[in-house]
């Protein structure tokens, strides 16, 4: 079986490395239908995209030497088995022609390994790949991964951080929350926006454009609900997916943005 070749023998043939964020390769380059190649990968976000996939690859993940979350994506129809590294074993994370569901899991020692398997199954009529999207986020030192603090609110250092990064940061009010049904552990915020204050990087129009609604997720075990009152809405790109950084009232957002020690020390131009 491919699989104890490549848990016990690593590496039957050596590439050159890779540090980027994306990488693309094909099985079709020949030489390595028994062995593994390895990828290694060292950005907080990026793609893996393996055509007519052969043998097996063997995915290092690092974020500059830090612990870190990882969560990964993959598209339809994937054509090869996911596996996560542990101490003594093999986790399966998918199988072949998966859902797409989101999977996340911690670094060990900094890094996170990844072992993806060419399905062996009779190819039909599409195209074979097995490609999926990466995100990792890093951890504060000296702490594992604590679910409770995607649900906690935002200190003011870090409303004004996420205020100066997030993709997209509006003004609106939360009309309902509802599952999102390919993302088990999402919730979905629906937001009736009434004012837009930034939306670097994404094409959505200019600043201070009102749009109807915004769809933003939120990490299900948070509980958020709908309620009365404007907020804040700040947002960044997950697996192509806006999720939620913080979230604060608009009055205690614009009692923030009112101090002007406050504007003169943020690093971007700040607005409620």
């Amino acid at each position: 079986m491919i699989l104890l070749q490549i848990f016990f023998c690593l590496f039957a043939f050596s590439l050159a490395q890779s540090e980027q964020c994306d990488w693309s390769g094909s099985g079709l380059s020949g030489g390595e239908v028994r062995g593994v190649r390895p990828v290694y990968l060292r950005c907080g976000e990026g793609r893996v995209t393996w055509s007519y996939p052969e043998g097996a690859l063997r995915i290092l993940l690092r974020l500059n030497n830090r612990e870190f979350r990882a969560c990964l994506r993959p598209s339809p129809r994937l054509a090869a088995s996911v596996y996560l590294e542990g101490t003594r074993s093999l986790t399966k994370i998918y199988s072949p022609n998966t859902t797409t569901h989101m999977r996340c899991f911690q670094s060990r020692g900094g890094q996170a390994a990844l072992y993806v398997e060419a399905a062996t199954e009779e190819r039909s009529a599409h195209k074979p790949v097995a490609e999926f999207v990466y995100d990792l986020q890093p951890l504060p030192k000296g702490k594992a991964y604590d679910p409770n603090e995607e649900c906690r609110p935002c200190t003011m250092d870090e409303m004004i951080h996420a205020y100066c990064t997030s993709e997209i940061v509006t003004r609106g009010i939360i009309q309902r929350v509802q599952p999102v049904e390919e993302e088990t552990d999402l919730s979905e915020i629906v937001v009736k926006e009434t004012k837009r204050l930034r939306s670097s990087g994404l094409e959505w129009g200019g600043e201070n454009e009102v749009v109807e609604r915004t769809m933003v997720g939120v990490a299900r075990h948070c509980g958020a609900a709908h309620g009365e009152g404007e907020m804040v809405i700040m947002a960044r790109r997950k697996l192509g997916r806006l999720v939620l950084v913080c979230a604060p009232r608009h009055s205690e957002w614009h009692a923030i943005v009112r101090q002007p020690a406050v504007r003169d020390a943020a690093h971007c131009l700040l607005a409620s």
